[in-house]
């Protein structure tokens, strides 16, 4: 007797050994699977009264009802991420291949139009700024007054051709400035010695440098102004640092990642969609087989199962209704500060705040930023930046608590930080797996409390107690 029970315990070992020796090689074999098919368990779930309807009009028939719905899934969820990977992998193999200095330089005059970085009266800013520095470095190096004479014959010259009519009332008064320093140059010009009109050349360069950057709205502004608007040494330069070999080789093989990542993320679709066809037609088989396995209790089992389901569709839930939050009061903040598109703002709004790591502020920030810095309105720009820190980033920290509260009976705190840190540990895919965990743990303590409440004293004593019951032989 003790033989068959040492040889059934050695079995036992070799089998649980081999177990344990093929699972790891298994979970090698489809690690790479496993979020597809977790996110694919996921659709399913939510999918699944969508799936009922469908089943019942194909009439019981499986694998047709289970095509249309993964069919139905692909359109609604996954295709149009496809389409997006694949226009911006092609669009940036465009670019690649078009890049010239001809197509730098039109890059930069569409992004000038666009975002309005035109310089005013460019051809004479740059003409007054060359002649300054003319008149400066004549006088310091050649001490030639006549050659001054010149030069600021065409400062004056340009000082007349500058249009500040629609500009600030600091670049009025900056140029009034500057012409006025220009009107006692010209009165004194005739009796200063060298000297002096060196002095004199280095205060009218500091008081055109303050004129232009009033006149091109402030010195973050001229900064943005400045690099949409480089030289054509500039340009040049610029082209021939991004036409080199060695940049070129960099900006292809940055190309060649993000394309090999969009191959991925369509593979890692494909994965999903046949994931979501065979747990539509064999779903249920499958579960019932991984639940043999369970040595769970079936009420138990089932309490997972139900809670698996619960805080899958809470979560998509949640997500959803807090970007419909977002979005509407983004909206109201785009409608008080005076913007165009709100409905397309808006629109934007709400469908990047179920993007984790982006949100709604990708489109408030920068139009808060236009204001400031286009728009000539800094007291809507810093509203708007204010409205979207408070009340539109708050209403996540809200609305997916009390959702997720409400459908798994979380604690709001537990709720909001299982969220927050399942994106952290996990990335985009923890915004689901970590309520998930969160539940789950919730769920097995319930049941370990419901085991240790079903014992009664003296169940417990002999838990605890190893000493072998009388009539044993200790030995």
């Amino acid at each position: 007797m003790e033989t068959n029970k040492l040889r059934r315990l050695i079995s036992f070992l070799v089998l649980l050994g081999i177990i344990v020796l093929i699972g790891a090689l298994f979970y090698r074999v489809m690690a790479s699977f496993l979020l597809p098919l977790f996110l694919a368990a996921v659709l399913v779930v939510i999918f699944s009264p969508v799936h009922k309807h469908i089943l019942k009009r194909f009439k019981g028939r499986k694998r047709s009802a289970a095509a249309a719905t993964t069919a139905i899934i692909g359109l609604v969820v996954l295709l149009p991420i496809g389409i997006a990977g694949t226009y911006a992998a092609v669009e940036g193999s465009r670019i690649l291949r078009n890049l010239s200095p001809g197509y730098i330089a039109e890059t930069l005059s569409d992004f000038r139009k666009q975002f309005e970085l035109e310089i005013p009266s460019e051809e004479a800013l740059s003409l007054s700024e060359i002649a300054i520095e003319d008149l400066v470095n004549s006088t310091a190096l050649t001490e030639n007054l006549d050659a001054v004479q010149v030069s600021f014959g065409e400062i004056l010259k340009q000082y007349e051709r500058i249009d500040v009519g629609d500009s600030s009332r600091a670049a009025k008064q900056a140029y009034k400035d500057y012409g006025q320093l220009l009107k006692s140059f010209t009165e004194k010009a005739d009796n200063l010695t060298v000297s002096d009109v060196l002095n004199e050349g280095i205060e009218l360069r500091e008081s055109f440098s303050e004129f232009r950057t009033a006149y091109l709205g402030g010195t973050l502004n001229e900064v943005l102004i400045d690099t949409a608007n480089p030289s054509p040494e500039q340009l040049q330069d610029l082209s021939n640092n991004v036409l080199n070999s060695d940049m070129r080789r960099q900006i292809l093989q940055a190309g060649a990642n993000t394309l090999g990542y969009f191959v991925a993320l369509l593979a890692g679709i494909v994965i999903m969609l046949i994931g979501v066809y065979f747990f539509l037609v064999d779903g249920r088989v499958m579960v019932q087989t991984i639940l043999k396995l369970s040595p769970l209790k079936s009420d138990y089992e089932k309490m997972l199962i139900d809670e698996f389901v619960s805080i899958s569709r809470a979560v998509v839930l949640a997500t959803v209704l807090s970007a419909l939050a977002q979005g509407v009061l983004a909206g109201v903040g785009f409608w008080i500060a005076g913007l165009n598109s709100i409905l397309l703002l808006t629109f934007a709004a709400t469908l990047l705040a179920m993007v984790p790591f982006v949100g709604a502020a990708i489109v408030w920030a920068p139009a808060a930023a236009w204001l400031i810095l286009f728009a000539d309105a800094p007291g809507y720009g810093i509203f708007l930046i204010i409205w979207g820190v408070g009340p539109v980033s708050l209403s996540d920290n809200i609305v997916k608590p009390l959702v997720l509260q409400n459908a798994s009976k979380l604690h709001p705190m537990f709720a909001l930080l299982s969220v927050v840190g399942g994106v952290q540990a996990l990335g985009p895919i923890g915004i689901l797996t970590g309520p998930m965990v969160v539940v789950f743990l919730q769920t097995l303590l319930n049941i370990l409390h419901r085991e240790l409440s079903s014992m009664d004293g003296e169940d417990l004593e002999n838990l605890l107690d190893d000493t072998p019951p009388a009539g044993e032989d200790e030995s």
